[in-house]
């Protein structure tokens, strides 16, 4: 299998030749695009460094956004399983090998994620995330997420202009929740496949995109549960349950509610 990565990298240049390197030392059939959107560090100068029949290079004067960056992107590479990096993260050495033999194992695999290692700036390893069970109703209220870092996607399943560019800080979460919803199977591996990087100037890092976050999750969510028929009628005998439960506590001796 061709593993097609994309890096985005927007002012990220301290850690970006972590981050190439990462994925160059995988040992397996590749093709490779950085993506930079108009940096004004070292960026330019770091991808400039590599030969680009390895690394692939685009330099573009501005976009729409990181999911704009990543719809271009996409449209640059070949290859049969999507993957793609943040420029201050990294991927675990291995990891595409074995990625590669999943998916040949489990044909009716179609979405991959694994665990993660959370690192601080200087890299070092402070905690590991366990992948966790992925379904649309616990993505909805909110205790099921795919890592970006460790997530494989058949190519062929991504449509053209997959990321929402209206979306400008979860839009890898909806692309998984987009899919889903289109009949994609989502498998997962509690091997750990990737390094994301947490620092004090990180989108996570510095919570400044909170609020932003928690809005879209909420948009993503209306979309999971008003296409989702299952998931409201659950919502829905639970809360008759509990409506139920306080009418007995609070009037013992009355009739039942359907007679």
């Amino acid at each position: 299998m061709i593993f097609g990565c994309l890096t985005l990298s927007f002012n990220q240049g301290e850690y970006l030749a972590e981050a190439i390197d990462s994925i160059l030392n995988q040992n397996i059939n590749i093709d490779y695009l950085v993506y930079d959107p108009g940096s004004s560090d070292i960026s330019r100068k770091v991808i400039q460094n590599y030969n680009p029949e390895l690394v692939k290079q685009c330099f573009v004067k501005g976009d729409e956004g990181p999911a704009d960056g990543l719809n271009k992107g996409l449209e640059m590479i070949r290859g049969d399983i999507f993957y793609y990096l943040n420029a201050d993260d990294r991927v675990l050495p291995g990891a595409f090998n074995f990625v590669n033999q999943y998916f040949i194992d489990n044909p009716d695999c179609d979405i991959l994620h694994g665990s993660i290692n959370l690192i601080d700036q200087f890299g070092k390893t402070y905690r590991t995330l366990p992948a966790m069970k992925f379904s649309l109703r616990g993505y909805a209220h909110g205790y099921s997420f795919v890592y970006q870092q460790a997530t494989f996607i058949r190519k062929n399943i991504i449509p053209k202009n997959a990321f929402n560019v209206k979306n400008k800080v979860s839009w890898d979460g909806e692309l998984i929740i987009d899919l889903v919803l289109a009949g994609a199977s989502v498998h997962q591996t509690q091997t750990v496949l990737g390094d994301f990087r947490i620092y004090s100037t990180s989108i996570t890092g510095s919570g400044r995109l909170l609020e932003l976050a928690k809005s879209e999750h909420l948009r993503i969510s209306r979309k999971i549960l008003g296409r989702n028929p299952h998931c409201w009628e659950k919502i829905l005998a639970y809360l008759i349950k509990k409506v139920l439960a306080l009418k007995r506590r609070t009037f013992p001796n009355s009739l039942p509610l359907n007679r």
